[in-house]
């Protein structure tokens, strides 16, 4: 390979790809200080990095990029809840940026078929778009994104089959697409921040505007039925009782005495405005998290994204490794609805408002 070819070559990588290709050629080497002497470039970062490259070529007889292997993620776009979308997204981007020196792009599969019919069905051109929605900070990341339209990612050898599971008590993270979840843990370094995610409460950041003045307590919580005093109490409060029906909400309902109670908190602080969060528009409530104090809701998106936000944060769930996970991270969750609101009322007492 003649040194034309190769310098022209290496002149047409960008700043980043010579930081990544000439980084993983000294990682693979072990470099040690006097083989690093040989790339000396009186102190100019950019011929350093080509001189490194140009070494490589020249001793391997192929080009970095050649060796430098595409990472891919599976995402299943409308399967399962949302909560759980939002984990993974978080996840995919906290292992791209730790494993960005590795490798020279990162690809996301992105499967659109779905057996639920009980969640609203999303649609987005690629992956930056999933990034947006969930209000995700955007990373310097290059991603590709390989959109799969009408079939599902049914797993490998040793991965899993099928495409649905539906909640394990037994298995906290065996939900949904069970396929792709399990394809994306086999990754030690995906698996190391989906559970810092769930035990230190380590979300990706999302973009929010953190100078808005928080004067509001926000809500949300699954009901069983739509029955009468729901329907009340959602033109009084303009919703945030959402009717959830699929098997792995069970879990997380209240019901008609728990709204009654709930009621009477209201009532008792008259001077605290309490806000329910919209049962699909995200966009929306991140605006509402943002004035929030505190939030109060069923265990589930809203309760994620509340601690991704550092909000203050009263879950209910009948599971207990969230009841842990919650409360190791600071925050407040209880299988008893009555402990749930008397820590509410405790709050609404020490508000200055």
């Amino acid at each position: 390979m003649n040194n034309k070819i190769i310098n022209n070559t290496i002149q047409d990588y960008s700043l980043r790809e010579l930081q990544i290709y000439s980084s993983k050629i000294l990682s693979e080497c072990g470099a040690t200080n006097s083989f690093i002497k040989q790339f000396k470039a009186d102190n100019d970062s950019h011929q350093f990095y080509k001189n490194v490259i140009k070494w490589y070529v020249k001793k391997y007889q192929k080009f970095p990029e050649e060796e430098l292997s595409s990472f891919i993620f599976k995402f299943p776009v409308n399967e399962p809840g949302l909560g759980d979308r939002f984990i993974t997204v978080s996840t995919i981007l906290y292992t791209m940026n730790s494993l960005d020196s590795l490798y020279s792009r990162f690809i996301v599969d992105i499967y659109f078929a779905t057996v639920n019919d009980d969640n609203e069905k999303l649609n987005f051109a690629d992956f930056y778009d999933v990034i947006d929605f969930f209000h995700f900070k955007r990373p310097s990341t290059p991603i590709f994104s390989n959109v799969i339209e009408d079939e599902f990612y049914v797993g490998e050898a040793g991965l899993g089959e099928g495409v649905r599971s539906w909640y394990s008590p037994d298995d906290p993270k065996n939900y949904g697409n069970i396929a792709c979840f399990n394809y994306n843990m086999k990754n030690k370094i995906y698996a190391h921040y989906n559970y810092n995610l769930y035990r230190n409460g380590k979300y990706w950041p999302i973009n929010y505007d953190k100078t808005i003045k928080k004067d509001i307590i926000t809500f949300m919580f699954y009901s069983e039925t739509s029955n009468k005093t729901t329907c009340a109490i959602r033109n009084k409060l303009r919703g945030g009782f959402r009717n959830a029906s699929p098997p792995y909400v069970i879990q997380k309902y209240i019901n008609k005495n728990d709204i009654i109670e709930f009621m009477k908190i209201v009532d008792m602080f008259p001077q605290v405005e309490i806000v329910c969060l919209e049962s699909e528009n995200f966009a929306k409530n991140v605006e509402l998290l943002s004035r929030s104090i505190l939030l109060i809701g069923s265990e589930g998106m809203w309760t994620h994204l509340s601690r991704a936000m550092d909000i203050d944060t009263i879950g209910y769930s009948k599971l207990p490794h969230f009841w842990y996970e919650f409360n190791e991270q600071g925050h407040f969750c209880s299988e008893n609805f009555e402990e749930c609101l008397t820590k509410l009322k405790e709050k609404c007492i020490d508000l200055k408002i």
